[in-house]
């Protein structure tokens, strides 16, 4: 990965790119998920966190979040955590992708946020505060970084300007070799293969229960929350004919006749 370090920079921002780079980058180019597990190890090391993601997002026709796939992490429960947001369709890296600013919540049980299914399955994984910076070049818009603390806090002026360093250095990788050419990066493409599975199956359930699909999506996110299942796990189980949906939905409808 290259760097650019500009000369003309305060002196504190030169130091911290500097160490920063230090952590991130190899004297050789290797594959994508590598080098943005290294930027959340970096995160996670300089910032004194406990987890950070780095999740690759594409819009939606309305400009929200249309798929979406974690492809790198570091730290104890990070895909875990972040998977919360998959499963229940809210959280800080949604917003901070929706909104193209950072999201910063230093107290997740404290600060007023509207995420009521996200914030007591965070607290319940551990993570008490979240900081999600998303990855954009103008109006494109490549994902989010997401950064979890153990404890509630803030970012001070030198941890935000870390975070936006690495945010840099990611969203780099990502343009150096973009995302539909990983055909070598196994890990990335695994993941992109776990979204499919998850859109394929909100297709099945939008036939099968005549409902759109943002609805389907809704539906299937209500079942796998009530099953204490992952989405991708139900997603599977649909397009392996051992999960329909459509029986529920009838069942739905005729208590509501009653």
């Amino acid at each position: 990965m290259t760097i650019d370090r500009p000369g003309n920079v305060p002196d504190g921002q030169a130091l911290r790119r500097d160490r920063l780079h230090a952590l991130v980058a190899r004297p050789h180019p290797d594959r994508v998920s590598s080098g943005l597990e290294r930027v959340c190890r970096a995160a996670v090391d300089s910032l004194g966190l406990s987890a950070a993601v780095v999740s690759l997002i594409a819009p939606s026709a309305d400009g929200r979040v249309g798929s979406e796939a974690i492809a790198a992490s570091w730290g104890p429960g990070a895909r875990t955590v972040e998977g919360l947001q998959l499963n229940l369709g809210e959280g800080p890296s949604r917003d901070a992708y929706v909104r193209r600013r950072p999201v910063l919540v230093s107290d997740l049980e404290q600060d007023l946020v509207w995420w009521p299914g996200y914030v007591p399955a965070a607290l319940t994984a551990g993570i008490a505060s979240a900081f999600a910076f998303p990855l954009s070049v103008g109006a494109v818009r490549l994902g989010v970084l997401t950064l979890y603390g153990a404890a509630a806090r803030s970012l001070v002026e030198d941890d935000l300007a870390d975070s936006l360093l690495l945010c840099e250095f990611a969203t780099q990788l990502l343009l150096d070799q973009p995302v539909d050419e990983l055909h070598d990066d196994t890990v990335l493409i695994e993941q992109l293969e776990f979204r499919d599975t998850v859109y394929q199956a909100q297709g099945m359930t939008m036939v099968a229960l005549d409902v759109s699909l943002a609805e389907a999506l809704a539906r299937m996110r209500a079942r796998a929350f009530a099953a204490g299942q992952d989405l991708t796990e139900l997603a599977t189980d649909i397009l392996s004919g051992e999960t329909t949906l459509s029986d529920a939905h009838r069942a739905d409808e005729e208590h509501d006749d009653c």
